[in-house]
């Protein structure tokens, strides 16, 4: 049967006019973005200073004064704000660095995002910065593959390390496979969320601003400007998809037999983490505080994988523990 040309013009219309809605909630919520960016970027600022390392902008922020230097190395999605709880405290004892890796939160992007280029970048950045070791270097999840690929670089210029909620570099291979697929699907998943940013729906949701509830209000809005902001999120998601590589360089050649080390557990598993893999992880944190002849295994009470950064009670507990580290290296 014939259509009627009224009805075509019928369908026509709602076509345009679903379309000209979609497009009015697209240009709304990239609005929405952009406004709610700016407010932030006037209400929250850098806490340290930026030094330039090969052309890029980092942002470096040390405070206190003696030896040996802290180093703080975040984890994934991480930037220097995540040390808010800690980095005062250690401050009374030493001089303690948190910075931003290339791309993420302050600092400006460069490439490429493997492990091997942060370890060298971190180098440069402290070297121009005028900061000098020796140094005890302290990682959170990734950030303790990442420590492990500096010592190997710069061994003569670390004293001491310590892991807090440390990822292995075998973690994937010896957890069920379900890890390795949840893994990729991170890798894929972000991928999606970077350019939602754009429109602002990650805004209104913020699940990895979540992640760091708990933190000084300051640093808590900064943590939710950084990941609902597309430059932070396509940084992690390049870190997340440069994993093997990364872990391959944190596996080889590692020595730290004669470095103090300690490697702090919570005892409470991840949201959704089965029981299974979380017996598994602890195991883990387990081999890396066998690195070294000198080692301690901690666990804080109660804490979680996040909770022993963003809960002040935990994290304190975290900072006492470094500051032991200190001590048992200071000259």
């Amino acid at each position: 049967m014939p259509v009627p040309s009224s009805l075509l013009r019928r369908l026509r219309r709602l076509c345009l006019g679903t379309l000209m809605v979609l497009a009015g909630l697209v240009l709304l919520g990239a609005s929405y973005q952009q406004i709610g960016q700016a407010l932030d970027r006037r209400a929250v600022h850098p806490p340290g200073r930026h030094v330039t390392v090969d052309g890029t902008s980092m942002h470096l922020h040390c405070t206190g004064e003696g030896g040996p230097t802290v180093v703080l190395e975040a984890g994934a999605f991480g930037f220097a704000q995540v040390w808010a709880w800690i980095q005062p405290k250690v401050a009374e004892r030493t001089r303690v660095c948190s910075y931003d890796r290339a791309g993420l939160g302050w600092s400006d992007d460069a490439a490429p995002h493997d492990g091997v280029a942060v370890a060298h970048r971190l180098h440069a950045l402290l070297r121009n910065a005028g900061e000098h070791g020796p140094y005890v270097l302290v990682g959170h999840s990734l950030g303790g593959a990442l420590i492990r690929i500096f010592v190997t670089h710069y061994p003569d210029e670390v004293v001491a390390l310590g892991f807090i909620e440390p990822s292995h570099p075998d973690q994937l291979e010896r957890l069920p496979p379900e890890a390795r697929e949840a893994h990729e699907r991170v890798v894929r998943t972000l991928t999606v969320v970077a350019d939602l940013t754009y429109i602002g729906l990650l805004r209104l949701a913020n699940p990895l601003g979540r992640l760091h509830a708990g933190l000084p209000a300051d640093d808590y809005r900064a943590a939710c400007m950084f990941t609902s902001a597309a430059p932070h999120v396509r940084t992690s998601q390049k870190e997340f998809a440069a994993w093997d590589r990364t872990m391959a360089a944190a596996r080889a050649n590692l020595s730290v037999k004669e470095r103090p080390v300690v490697v702090v557990s919570g005892t409470e598993p991840m949201e959704g983490m089965s029981p299974e893999i979380f017996a598994l992880n602890l195991e883990l944190h387990a081999e890396i505080a066998g690195l070294s002849k000198h080692s301690r295994h901690v666990s804080v009470e109660g804490a979680s994988h996040m909770s022993l950064l963003t809960r002040q009670d935990h994290a304190e507990q975290v900072a006492r523990l470094v500051i032991e580290l200190v001590d048992s290296v200071a000259r």
